[in-house]
């Protein structure tokens, strides 16, 4: 790993329509729009979908980060995460983040270990420890 900052730069370009192009370094290129519900088209990642979706990633990346170090053995993690844009005044912003996890473990695992290493993970993750908003995790535990 390399020393602190890191730092992660994205550029994005736009025209008088509605579509914007964002890059990042060596990976493949998004078109973005505003979303409908700001009057933008269907099917274009929005800057509030990302929100949400940094959240979900880096909530599964953290998980498996956690799970490695306390040798907890896994199956699988589906994680959804719904992000609550309100306005209050003239100001918009996300309030509140409902983290729904399923995570699939071993037939007659101890689920209490689960809970603690799926809360550490929210705690952890970098994106959740970056917003204001309020964070609820929603976790089911199954076994395989």
């Amino acid at each position: 790993m390399s020393d602190y900052p890191h730092i992660y730069t994205t550029s994005a370009r736009g025209t008088a329509d509605q579509v914007l192009k964002l890059q990042a370094n060596n990976v493949p290129g998004l078109d973005v729009a505003p979303p409908p519900q700001f009057g933008g088209p269907e099917g274009y990642w929005n800057p509030e979908a990302f929100f949400s979706a940094a959240v979900s990633t880096c909530f599964i990346l953290t998980f498996k980060a956690i799970a490695r170090s306390m040798k907890i053995e896994w199956d699988a993690i589906d994680v959804d995460a719904d992000a609550y844009l309100s306005k209050e005044g003239a100001k918009l912003s996300f309030t509140r983040v409902d983290i729904f996890v399923s995570l699939t473990v071993p037939l007659g695992s101890n689920q209490e270990i689960y809970l603690k290493a799926l809360k550490k993970a929210e705690e952890s993750c970098l994106i959740t420890n970056s917003i204001n908003a309020e964070t609820h995790l929603i976790p089911v535990i199954k076994e395989s």
